[in-house]
Parts: structure tokens; C-alpha cells; sequence
């Protein structure tokens, strides 16, 4: 089992009360994860539900009594498969573990722990298990712990960890694939480190700095202490957290997530400009594309798809959903805007195309709205592998840009006809990895596009069943 999802961790050193800190965190970071969420205290107490934080926040207040403490740790899920036991913060003994990433290898870490898990266990429950093996049997202390785990593994991991004794602890894995930062509120002294700083600015923390690739940060006793527990690995951060997986709002890296977004915007029009009538963007994170699209061009940006912000999913991401009925359920409740589109060459600015289910009812939507043709301008290169770092793309045969080219190397211009043909759109323009780079301000080699290029990088010889090509960085 394979989880990607949004973590925090924080303490206060006045000893005020941090769950709700932890919980409106985790609210900033329901995008990461909608399928399940939970916390864990210092004083003890858990408290894990399946759903969205604001379908259980009545009973979590009902609940927490006196439970509060000065520490803990808090985690929203997205994930494919698994049931009630494996929502997170999970229990190894000796601390809680919570997990933003993915572990590929986790079946072959499972030598030494098989007695400790069950019959399907997750990667989080793993690797919690062979850090308290690898503590206990061999008497590291934590930087030894994991130098020795992260040369093990092949993925990305960012985790934090209730240690059960008023401290907490964060970590981010040498290669930097998923986002972490720390932050501080002044009023009550609390140290707050979360996936994205979309949810320090919730709390009211300012934010300090991201955590280095390869650092822990340990909240203590006597205030926050950082150790680098592996230096000079090749920074593989991910591409798709700036165009799509990422709040809007949130820095990463030092880089505004929304001015990248509306940078690639502009970065394609200059490049691959196309005559229409409107720009009009997939709500919601491909807006400002679009909206930098245009104002290149100068071609009118219109609201054209509106989401049903009041059905049950209105507010989902589609992405992140499991399985292709839920997909079609959130997309069907998006309304056209037929003011915007009727009779025109529509220019549709999207985030990614992953399976094709949510751009081919797109599409069909806005036919039915009157749109005269449908040019769909895409901010991420194809993606035609599947992605063992955090993010869940499927396998080769699930992917439309794979199935449409059959795995074969194509120009860009020609997997866009191919993939237009298969979603019904006019004319489908992708985006190049060098213009992604540019608008991100980082350099190629600095960026994990492995989900485009089927290079995995820091694998080390590991054998993951799959047959595409492996480069160790």
C-alpha cells in the first residue's frame, strides 16, 4: 500500500495546548489527502476518522476534554487501498509515525518486522518498524537511525513523529521529493513544521525557512535543534507539487507555488501561442495559468467551469480519488458557463492529464455548452510512468499519454494529437520539461519529472518489477 498525503508536527514551548493548531493545520492541508485524518498528542490521546477533517471536527472537540498537550503530530491520507487500521498517526511502540511519501521498496524492508504487521501492511507501518528496529538492535540515536533507513530505501519520505514524551520530531528525506518547512507562532511559542506553508499562514505562523533535504528537526526540551543526518544528494524536488499537488498560497523551496503557475502560463503562450476566442481554466489549480496565458496573448480570461461547491464532493479533488467513478462524479458536477463558451474557440488551460477521465468529461461538458472548438493547453508534460515518489500515478496502461503512444518515444506534438483524438478535444499542446523548469526558476537536473521521463533516480539497484530505465543519482 502506497500513501501520499500532508503532515504536521508542533510544540509549544509556553505549554499551551497545540491540537488545534495541529487540526487547522491539517485543514490547509485537506488537499494533500481527503480520505482519512488524524492526530496524536503528547498527553497520550489519538484521534483518527475516515473523511474530511470538517465532517468529524464536532466530535474530535466533543472528545478532546482534557486530552490536550503542548505536543504532537497530525496527518490527512490519500491513498489507494487500506481500511480504518492504517489511517495515520500509526502506533509502533516507542513513538507514533506519520508518513508523506512513498517507501517503493517497503516489501523487501519488511525482512526483520514480519512478525510485528499484518497481512497487508502499509509503507508508513514499515518504516516505522525498521526505524525501531534499527534504534533498538544496533543502539543508533536518530541521525544514525536514518542515514542507515534512507540508504535502504528506494522513494521519498517526509515524516513526523509523536515520541511520546512531549517531543516531536520531523524529517525530510535526502533527495527533498516532497515539500516540509518550519514555522513559528509568536503569541504562544509553538514551533509548527507542516507539509506546506499554507498551513503555518492558517495558524498564524511565520515561516522560517523550508527543512533542508536530509534534516530532522527535533523539538525538544530546550527549543528546536537541526541535524543533518545525510548531505550531497542530488535534489530530485517534484515537479508536479508546484503545477498542481500544492496549495496556491504555499512557498516551496522559496519558490511562490502561484507565481510559478502563472509564470508556465505565460511561458506557453510565448511559446506554443494558439488563436481562440476565450481562455478559460479546470478549476481550480490551473487558474493561474490561464490567467497568465491570456494576459500574454491578450486574449479575454473568462470563468467557463464552475464546481458545485454544494454537492457532497463539490469541493474534492479529482485527482486524488481512487477509482474512476469518483472521478466522473466530481467532474460531472462542474457546471459550463455557457456566456463564456458558446459559439467560441475556447482555449482550456489544465493542470496535467493523467488518465484522461476528467478531461474527456470536460470536454464533452463544454460541447454540450456550445463551444465552436477546444484547444487544451497543458502546464505538465505528458505523463506516461508511473510515479514511486508520493504522488499516485498509475501504471503505464492506466495513463492516456502511455496508451496512446503505446510506451513509444514521440515528439510532444505528436502525443497531443494522439491524446486530443482519444478525449475528443480539437487540438491538445503540452508542455516541455525545459519551459516547466524555467517557470519553477530551478534547473532540470534539480527536478524529479520522472512520471514524464521513466528515469528513477535514487533506486540504488533496487528491484521494483518494473522495466523501465534506472539511473542512480
Amino acid at each position: 500500500m502506497r500513501e501520499k498525503c500532508g503532515v504536521i508536527a508542533a510544540k509549544s514551548y509556553s505549554g499551551a495546548g497545540v491540537s488545534w493548531t495541529i487540526v487547522n493545520g491539517l485543514r490547509a492541508l485537506q488537499h494533500r489527502g481527503q480520505e482519512a485524518w488524524g492526530i496524536s498528542l503528547s498527553s497520550g490521546w489519538i484521534f483518527k476518522r475516515s473523511g474530511l477533517v470538517s465532517e468529524s471536527i464536532k466530535e474530535f472537540r466533543e472528545r478532546l476534554s482534557n486530552s490536550d498537550g503542548c505536543a504532537g503530530i497530525g496527518h490527512v491520507r490519500y491513498s489507494t487501498v487500506g481500511g480504518q487500521e492504517h489511517i495515520q498517526p500509526i502506533d509502533v511502540g516507542p513513538f507514533r509515525i506519520a508518513h508523506n511519501g512513498t517507501i517503493a521498496n517497503y516489501r523487501s524492508l519488511m525482512n526483520g518486522v514480519l512478525s510485528s504487521i499484518g497481512e497487508h501492511p502499509s509503507d508508513t507501518l514499515v518504516a516505522g518498524l525498521k526505524l525501531k528496529s534499527i534504534l533498538s538492535e544496533k543502539g543508533y540515536d536518530w541521525a544514525e537511525a536514518l542515514r542507515e533507513f534512507s540508504k535502504m530505501v528506494a522513494g521519498s519520505f517526509c515524516f513526523t513523529l509523536d515520541l511520546k514524551s512531549g517531543q516531536v520530531m520531523a524529517i525530510r528525506d535526502p533527495w527533498g521529493y516532497r515539500p516540509l518547512c518550519i514555522g513559528h507562532v509568536e503569541e504562544s511559542d509553538t514551533y509548527v513544521v507542516a507539509s506546506e506553508s499554507c498551513a503555518l499562514d492558517l495558524v498564524g505562523a511565520k515561516l522560517l525557512r523550508d527543512v533542508r533535504p536530509g534534516e530532522i528537526v527535533y523539538l525538544g526540551e530546550d527549543g528546536p535543534e537541526f541535524i543533518q543526518f545525510e548531505e550531497n544528494r542530488v535534489r530530485r524536488t517534484c515537479a508536479f507539487e508546484y503545477t498542481y499537488f500544492a496549495h496556491p498560497s504555499s512557498v516551496i523551496d522559496g519558490v511562490s507555488v502561484y507565481g510559478v503557475r502563472k509564470r508556465v502560463g505565460m511561458l506557453l503562450a510565448e511559446r506554443y501561442p494558439i488563436d481562440g476566442d476565450v481562455v478559460i481554466p479546470v478549476p481550480d489549480s490551473a487558474r493561474p495559468a490561464a490567467l497568465g496565458y491570456a494576459e500574454k496573448l491578450g486574449i479575454p480570461f473568462e470563468e467557463g467551469l464552475i464546481k458545485d461547491r454544494y454537492s457532497r464532493k463539490g469541493g474534492w479533488r479529482s485527482f486524488i480519488e481512487p477509482e474512476d467513478s469518483s472521478r466522473r462524479e466530481i467532474n460531472s458536477w462542474m457546471f459550463p458557463v455557457k456566456y463564456s463558451v458558446y459559439g467560441k474557440d475556447v482555449i482550456l488551460v489544465d493542470d496535467s492529464i493523467v488518465r484522461g477521465v476528467s478531461s474527456t468529461e470536460i470536454v464533452r461538458t463544454l460541447r454540450r455548452a456550445g463551444a465552436k472548438s477546444i484547444n487544451l493547453v497543458v502546464t505538465f508534460p505528458p505523463i506516461m510512468y508511473p510515479c514511486f515518489m508520493g504522488i499516485d500515478f498509475p501504471e503505464p496502461q492506466e495513463l492516456v499519454a502511455h496508451r496512446a503512444t503505446d510506451g513509444s518515444e514521440m515528439s510532444l506534438e505528436v502525443v497531443g494529437a494522439k491524446v486530443a483524438k482519444m478525449i475528443g478535444a480539437d487540438r491538445v499542446v503540452y508542455n516541455d520539461p525545459l519551459t516547466l523548469a524555467e517557470a519553477i526558476e530551478k534547473e532540470l537536473g534539480e527536478l524529479c519529472i520522472t512520471c514524464h521521463t521513466g528515469e528513477y533516480y535514487p533506486l540504488r539497484g533496487v528491484p521494483l518489477g518494473i522495466s523501465r530505465k534506472v539511473l542512480k543519482g
